[in-house]
């Protein structure tokens, strides 16, 4: 009985309650909805335009002498002269005698080649003179002969007559025999004379070889700088007894230097323009570096600044690096120790290693991209919505830091240069014209 009076009074104490929880939830509004708007990215811009744009295409190379001389001895003997400042290094002016070796012997030979070509000349003074006597003898032993051979006719006439005797014939007949005999000696005598004369001109003509080899070997005693030059390798000291074949010294112009650099296949084609070579064989022209119309430059980094070298396209190499794919140019630079002022200014010296410049003709109006603004083979670009467009490009050319576009992309289009990610077609953006 208890038991059920402490259930009935539960009942109205939860009754009660949910009355007065009915009664606050009434009284309370619902707070308000906010609608959450689209989210706007900033990203910063640049307004492409149509440019006139070079080619530049970057290779490295160290430098070299245009021309190396090595002084080679083609003669034997003892070094009687050498300058003092005969030392690797030091600078040589065109003309200026590098050593001499001593030409005694050579002076000798020369005096005997020349003795033996005035003897050979008395010989064949003689022979002419020789010639002129004989000439004269032919015609008095002609005459002779002639007035032997009438003699003998008449008495053969008169021995037939009988009126002289045989003893006296046969006496004119060798004495007309005798004559005759000594015509002809005269006559071989003459025709010898030619021969003999050729024999002379030719022992003359190898005197004359020696004697121009005798002034030649004297000449080859003293060695002259044939260009303005640097010594780059000296071999001998005085009084040193060189050999023939021997290197004596090397010397490297300084009047030009080369630089062989190597530029990537790609980047080198990049500064070409369409050639029709049969067309120029047809006019007469021959291909050379000229038709290519490349403008070089030789650039050195010192202390952190470039120094520059105006230079020359000369030249490729035969073939293409199979293994690296690169295509050798090569430049060169006239005067590379002009204006030079140590240390601030070196000389373009042997060994430095270097950039080349190539620059090639001109492509106008071209639309430039920057390389960051290149995603692939698209570009990111703000249409008129301030939304993202995501456009798909051909890329012309590519050069260090932009490229250039041939289709897809027009002047006057706000190209994104700043970092999207992600970056989804069509998403709002906010934007901000990149003023560097």
């Amino acid at each position: 009985m208890i038991k059920n009076k402490r259930r009935l009074l539960i009942i109205p104490a939860i009754a009660l309650g949910v009355v007065i929880f009915m009664l606050m939830s009434g009284g309370k509004q619902e707070p308000p909805r906010q609608e959450q708007g689209e989210h706007a990215t900033p990203v910063r811009f640049i307004t492409v335009q149509a440019q006139d744009v070079i080619p530049v295409a970057v290779g490295n190379g160290s430098v070299v002498p245009t021309r190396v001389w090595s002084a080679v001895s083609q003669v034997q003997g003892r070094v009687v002269e050498l300058p003092s400042q005969f030392r690797a290094g030091m600078v040589i002016e065109k003309g200026q005698t590098l050593l001499r070796v001593d030409g005694a012997d050579y002076q000798l030979a020369l005096v005997q080649a020349k003795a033996a070509i005035q003897a050979t000349e008395a010989q064949l003074k003689h022979l002419k003179s020789q010639e002129g006597n004989l000439n004269t003898s032919l015609k008095i032993e002609q005459e002779v002969y002639n007035s032997a051979e009438k003699e003998w006719q008449r008495l053969k006439t008169l021995a037939k007559q009988g009126t002289v005797s045989s003893s006296q014939l046969d006496t004119q007949e060798r004495a007309y025999l005798a004559q005759k005999q000594q015509v002809q000696n005269i006559k071989n005598n003459l025709e010898l004379l030619p021969s003999d004369k050729l024999v002379l001109q030719a022992q003359q003509a190898q005197q004359q070889a020696q004697l121009e080899q005798a002034q030649l070997n004297l000449e080859r005693t003293t060695f002259i700088a044939p260009f303005n030059a640097r010594l780059a390798e000296v071999n001998v000291e005085l009084d040193q007894y060189i050999r023939v074949g021997e290197v004596l010294a090397v010397l490297d112009d300084m009047d030009q230097a080369e630089v062989e650099a190597q530029f990537p296949l790609e980047h080198f084609s990049q500064l070409l323009q369409p050639i029709d070579i049969k067309a120029m064989q047809a006019r007469g022209e021959m291909p050379g570096p000229q038709m290519l119309k490349l403008k070089a430059k030789v650039q050195l980094l010192h202390n952190g600044d470039p120094i520059e070298w105006d230079a020359r396209f000369v030249r490729t190499n035969a073939a293409i690096d199979a293994q690296t794919r690169t295509v050798g140019a090569v430049v060169a630079v006239d005067e590379p120790y002009l204006g030079a002022l140590p240390p601030l200014r070196p000389p373009l010296v042997k060994g430095m290693y270097v950039s080349v410049l190539l620059e090639g003709s001109t492509h106008a109006n071209q639309i430039v991209i920057p390389r960051q603004a290149l995603h692939g083979d698209q570009v990111y670009v703000i249409n008129q919505e301030q939304r993202l467009a995501l456009r798909t490009v051909e890329v012309f050319l590519r050069q260090p830091g932009f490229v250039t576009s041939a289709k897809g992309i027009e002047a006057g289009d706000r190209v994104i240069v700043s970092d999207l990610i992600p970056a989804v077609q069509g998403m709002l953006l906010k934007p901000a014209e990149n003023e560097e």
